[in-house]
């Protein structure tokens, strides 16, 4: 059969890249859980606010339609729901995705409940063996369906797959760096968020750039230090393995600066609303889910996975024990 890129549970970024791969001559299908929304785009074929005309030849089906799918051959699944909906697709669908020798994400995050990050999440639900991969960096769904340049990361255990996604979607205007450390790309678009808050903080605070920029060099520092960590954990299933330096990455440097100072993004507007005698919970209702907010209590929680660290510390004092924002704001520089 033709190779067949499946995206599953598509929000906007991964409609844009659906709609990228279908723009390049590839043959792709969405799986989404709403039945409404299938029919919007069915009938409208665009979503305006991120610049999305839907290729014409992208076909939509309902996520439930692969519990039907009994099949195996030339399909390269990606999952792209919310951090909320990883663990509960891969576990809904475990049959479905153990038929394939590979599974690729474009999530950020990890799963709340467990504290795992995804790769480990997909050892535990489907199996060690499954050749992953995720693509992760500073990009805007909007950038990438007006075509502006965005060079972002995959990181794989499988070169083969790197290839077979680049050949598939890379262009002029998009670049994807491959390496191995997938472990350090999945804890990048973690840090970056919880970075941000504090970033945020910063600014509405008085504090100059230079301490955003103080802030990433810490955060990218402890990527590294976290990742080597968990790797140190998986030991006794990849003895072998030498993770790609990621600090200087799309996924790290690149993801770092973008969402830290870019006031779209939900992270830096929650720290950009925690001034003296802040109220986080009231915050939290006017601007909805922060994946930043919620990463950091499960970060701070699971210490014998990521170790406690002065960014993920700050950021719970000031999150949730609701200490004097400029005495943790200062102590992170000291």
């Amino acid at each position: 059969m033709s190779q067949v890129f499946r995206i599953i549970g598509a929000g906007e970024w991964g409609l844009s890249y659906a709609n990228h791969l279908a723009n390049l001559g590839v043959n792709v299908e969405v799986y989404i859980r709403n039945p409404s929304t299938i029919s919007m785009l069915q009938s409208t074929r665009s979503i305006k606010n991120i610049n999305l005309e839907l290729h014409k030849e992208i076909n939509l089906y309902l996520l439930n339609d692969l519990l039907a799918k009994n099949e195996s051959g030339n399909i390269i699944n990606i999952l792209a729901p919310s951090s909320s909906g990883f663990s509960d697709i891969l576990s809904t669908y475990s049959a479905y995705f153990n038929q394939y020798e590979s599974l690729t994400w474009l999530t950020k995050g990890l799963d709340h409940d467990s504290g795992l990050l995804f790769h480990a999440l997909i050892d535990d639900l489907l199996s060690p063996s499954i050749n992953k991969a995720i693509i992760s960096g500073p990009s805007f769904a909007s950038d990438l369906n007006s075509k502006k340049n965005i060079r972002i990361s995959i990181a794989s255990t499988s070169k083969e797959l790197i290839k077979i996604i680049s050949d598939a979607s890379v262009t002029n205007y998009f670049y994807l760096a491959p390496t191995n450390n997938i472990i350090g790309v999945e804890i990048s678009g973690i840090l970056k968020n919880i970075s941000a808050i504090i970033a945020g903080a910063l600014t509405i605070n008085g504090y100059p750039d230079e301490y955003i920029e103080n802030l990433i060099a810490k955060s990218q520092h402890e990527v590294q230090a976290m990742s080597e960590h968990l790797l140190s954990l998986e030991k006794n299933h990849h003895s072998d393995i030498i993770l790609d330096n990621i600090i200087d990455s799309p996924a790290c440097n690149g993801d770092m600066h973008l969402t830290c100072f870019h006031d779209t993004s939900r992270n830096r507007q929650l720290g950009l609303k925690l001034k003296s005698n802040y109220d986080v919970k009231k915050a939290l209702k006017r601007i909805g889910t922060v994946e930043g907010y919620l990463s950091t209590y499960t970060l701070y929680n699971n210490p014998e996975l990521y170790k406690k660290n002065v960014i993920v510390e700050t950021a719970y004092n000031i999150l949730y024990k609701n200490s004097d924002i400029d005495m943790q704001l200062k102590s992170l520089f000291l």
